[in-house]
């Protein structure tokens, strides 16, 4: 699939998918950049082939996860671009996953000046995956709100909340590793780029997009280290909620042991037993059961076994 996304007077953008022979024919992508586009699992990289003057760039870019039934569920994907100078011409290779990206990019496109450059488009995509991932982060930072809420509210059941948090926090490990790999890319790309001349409004978009990489980093950093602390203090109270269970089968154990010694002494098959021959033997074993109950019972409670 080849589709047009912008046509201006300096470049032409682009969506590419499972392209047809004669697509990448007369599209002249080179065959070593045809094959990385090929790899879904290509790491986040940029390459540049000065013989075809063509650039190669992998980003990973943030995804809805739908196979998950739970709320928070991304994981990243890379997304390759081809910037061929000579043709003027953006080639972005987006599958079906990326539809919300490709979605976000044509917007960003319909606003792009007619005279932008192959840079300049990129740049700006780029701008827009970041974009996203600051919109992702912003969902996963009301879910963490979320959580923290019911964790004040709730005291016990917590198990649905431990299983949202694990949603996120899988979440969160993909975004962190992929805004780690895309910095170092962008960061090498734009300090080490010499092929174009770094304009004014080039220098403005590369600012824009440094700043976009630190929010988006540091954001990430935040919600994380926020997520793990509630995800400790859930199992915390878990733990604890657990333990104060066991304490109290402990004393109800050692409380409903008493009428079985009691009625086991006075069951014994001898004679002249304390009180045994008395015609109200079976009330006063009853009142040395409850007795004797109720004085561990106490016992327990000044000893705070009780306590939760």
């Amino acid at each position: 699939m080849l589709k047009e996304l912008f046509a201006g007077k300096s470049v032409s953008y682009y969506q590419v998918d499972d392209l047809k022979p004669d697509e990448v024919k007369s599209l002249h992508i080179s065959e070593s950049a045809l094959r990385d586009v090929s790899d879904e699992n290509e790491a986040a990289r940029w390459h540049f082939s000065e013989e075809n003057q063509e650039l190669v760039m992998f980003v990973d870019a943030v995804v809805a996860d739908h196979d998950v039934p739970s709320e928070g569920a991304y994981h990243t994907e890379a997304v390759p671009f081809i910037v061929q100078f000579n043709e003027h011409r953006v080639l972005m290779f987006a599958r079906e996953s990326l539809e919300g990206l490709v979605k976000d990019i044509t917007d960003m496109l319909g606003k792009l000046d007619e005279q932008a450059t192959p840079t300049e488009a990129l740049l700006e995509s780029l701008l827009v995956i970041y974009q996203d991932y600051e919109k992702v982060l912003g969902k996963l930072d009301n879910l963490r709100r979320h959580f923290q809420k019911r964790f004040y509210k709730k005291t016990h059941g917590f198990s649905g909340d431990l299983d949202s948090i694990a949603t996120v926090k899988n979440a969160l490990l993909y975004i962190d590793a992929s805004l780690e790999d895309n910095e170092g890319v962008i960061k090498d790309w734009t300090a080490h780029f010499k092929e174009v001349k770094w304009t004014h409004n080039l220098e403005q978009l590369k600012s824009r997009l440094k700043i976009e990489l630190e929010q988006a980093d540091k954001m990430s950093d935040i919600i994380t280290s926020v997520i793990n602390n509630i995800s400790d203090s859930y199992s915390a109270r878990n733990d604890r909620n657990l333990n104060w269970v066991m304490q109290i089968l402990t004393v109800y154990s050692v409380v409903l042991t008493i009428p079985t010694i009691v009625t086991g002494f006075y069951g014994q098959n001898v004679k002249y037993l304390p009180l045994s021959m008395s015609h109200y033997s079976w009330l006063i074993t009853i009142i040395i059961t409850v007795i004797l109950m109720i004085i561990a019972t106490i016992w327990f409670w000044r000893h705070g076994y009780f306590d939760k």
